[in-house]
């Protein structure tokens, strides 16, 4: 578990608790500054213009960590994506340590050795303070790497307590449209028996995740991006948004009635409605993360 001076209450915190925690991606300072004002619990760098994982300047992470370094305690943690495969390492060394979370991309890694290679090349390169996040694309076959509960399983194994669900294309369609509610279930089961902590992301709206939680699975993290923003994915940042999937997640448990969780998304709608109508009885995701 990462260690940073007196976070580590928040940090703490993070890690019990029955509603999931919400993670909330950002590409620039104006949209930091915005998530640090609406007490995300982690804000995550990275540049959705160029890919899933694609890593934010290193001035952005410089000016987190100085933001960090001066922000009351408690503070949101932070995490970054450091590209995939082929550029993580690299783009590793220069991360601040005062982030907590580091997350490469296993995209091009078809075999465990392969992707136990990728973790100890960026791993080496982290700061001990920094925990590296093990990172699974829904759509895998698309991203050419291992599947995500082979990948899961094989974080268990090499001593990785955190594990990221997302998806690889960002095309609109959601982790669920990729492995669906059973596949999230086998991936429930397997973190319960490593005892491992696990975020969702991939083009989730307020629906999908009162699906999954309605289900009996229930990540401890929530990743979102295009559906708090303006638009889709490489959007402005809409901090109404964002506190509407605070008040989702606050009230979001396991077996949780979906109707409840709904009413506070709606509630915001009004000064930004969704993209598209839902449909009825089918389950469809709004924007990409």
């Amino acid at each position: 578990m990462p260690v940073i001076d007196s976070n580590d209450d928040f940090r703490r915190s993070l890690m019990t608790g029955s509603s999931p925690k919400l993670l909330v991606s950002v590409r620039n300072e104006t949209e930091f500054n915005d998530a640090i004002a609406a007490a995300v619990d982690i804000v995550d760098l990275k540049e959705p213009r160029e890919g899933p994982l694609a890593p934010a300047s290193v001035a952005l992470w410089q000016q987190a960590a100085n933001r960090l370094k001066s922000a009351k305690k408690p503070s949101p943690l932070l995490s970054a994506a450091l590209g995939e495969s082929d550029v993580a390492a690299q783009v590793a060394r220069r991360l601040p340590a005062e982030f907590a979370f580091a997350k490469a991309g296993p995209s091009g890694c078809k075999s465990t050795s392969q992707l136990e290679n990728l973790w100890k090349g960026v791993r080496v390169q982290l700061n001990d303070a920094t925990s590296l996040v093990a990172v699974a694309y829904a759509d895998h076959v698309a991203a050419e790497c291992l599947a995500p509960d082979q990948i899961f399983e094989l974080a268990a194994h090499c001593g990785i307590e955190f594990c990221l669900l997302d998806t690889f294309r960002k095309d609109g369609r959601s982790t669920l449209d990729h492995v669906g509610i059973e596949g999230l279930g086998d991936l429930q089961r397997t973190v319960t028996q490593f005892d491992l902590w696990w975020a969702l992301a991939g083009s989730l709206t307020d629906n999908l995740v009162a699906t999954v939680y309605q289900q009996d699975v229930h990540p401890n993290c929530v990743g979102v991006r295009g559906d708090v923003c303006i638009g889709d994915r490489t959007g402005r940042l809409a901090v109404n948004r964002i506190e509407a999937w605070k008040s989702v997640l606050l009230v979001t448990r396991p077996n949780q009635d979906r109707s409840n969780s709904s009413t506070a998304l709606r509630s915001c709608q009004s000064s930004h409605p969704p993209k598209t109508s839902p449909t009825s009885g089918a389950i469809r995701s709004r924007h990409d993360d």
